[in-house]
């Protein structure tokens, strides 16, 4: 859990791919990096397609979102089909061989191959339901934050506006989707009533509860991991 939880102090990186610290933590515990990026790589597979789904609750209140939703579900389905391809990860290896830098394409292959445990269809829709009840949960967040400052915000709606800021901002592959994420939340916060100044206290106060939240909590698994004398580099311990 200290090793999930230290790789929250580099979620604000592209992608998220700073949590691919976690790979460090446990290199020494006898985690192979394929196997261990391969559980990264699944996790935000199931964000994407999570938040995908959570976005659609919008258009309950918004039905004239319907096309941009649907792009980004083409998308989204499209990226999943293709990286779940049973053949890709062998065509990678295979397409590296005697490349320039094709140790890089046997590497995805190999980290591919490692995911195909995931994902299985006992393991990706579990992973599936914990995806859309944590996210779920910071949606609602977002209403009850709206409603503190006295908008009024439907559940459904506060999910679908979260989940497609959050997914602006990852699709946009700034660092935490800074900047993208807020921009999206607080226009659609308008879209549903709230005034500039409200929309703007909302969305900073949602995302120091949520992103800066996780940050902090990051910092103090590491400084836990740290005084007990496990540091990425250091020998695993029970």
């Amino acid at each position: 859990m200290l090793y999930y939880l230290a790789g929250f102090t580099l979620t604000v990186t592209p992608g998220k791919a700073g949590e691919a610290v976690r790979s460090v933590y446990l290199r020494p515990c006898g985690v192979p990096y394929n196997q261990s990026l391969a559980a990264l790589f699944v996790e935000r597979l199931l964000d994407v397609l999570v938040m995908s789904l959570l976005a659609l609750l919008i258009l309950l209140l918004r039905p004239d979102y319907v096309g941009l939703l649907m792009i980004a579900w083409c998308l989204t389905l499209g990226l999943g089909w293709f990286v779940t391809r049973p053949w890709l990860p062998a065509m990678l290896r295979s397409w590296g061989q005697g490349r320039r830098f094709g140790h890089q394409f046997d590497r995805l292959g190999r980290m591919l191959e490692a995911a195909t445990v995931l994902l299985r269809p006992h393991l990706f829709l579990f992973g599936l339901a914990l995806g859309m009840l944590a996210w779920g949960l910071e949606g609602t967040a977002l209403s009850l934050i709206a409603r503190e400052v006295g908008v009024s915000i439907a559940f459904a709606a506060g999910i679908g506006i979260y989940a497609i800021a959050v997914l602006t901002g990852a699709l946009s592959f700034l660092p935490g989707g800074l900047g993208s994420t807020e921009a999206v939340m607080g226009m659609l916060l308008i879209t549903f009533g709230a005034d500039s100044a409200a929309a703007v206290a909302i969305t900073l106060l949602c995302r120091i509860a949520t992103l800066w939240f996780a940050v902090v909590l990051g910092g103090l698994a590491v400084a836990v991991l740290s005084l007990k004398g496990q540091g990425p580099a250091s020998e695993c311990k029970p």
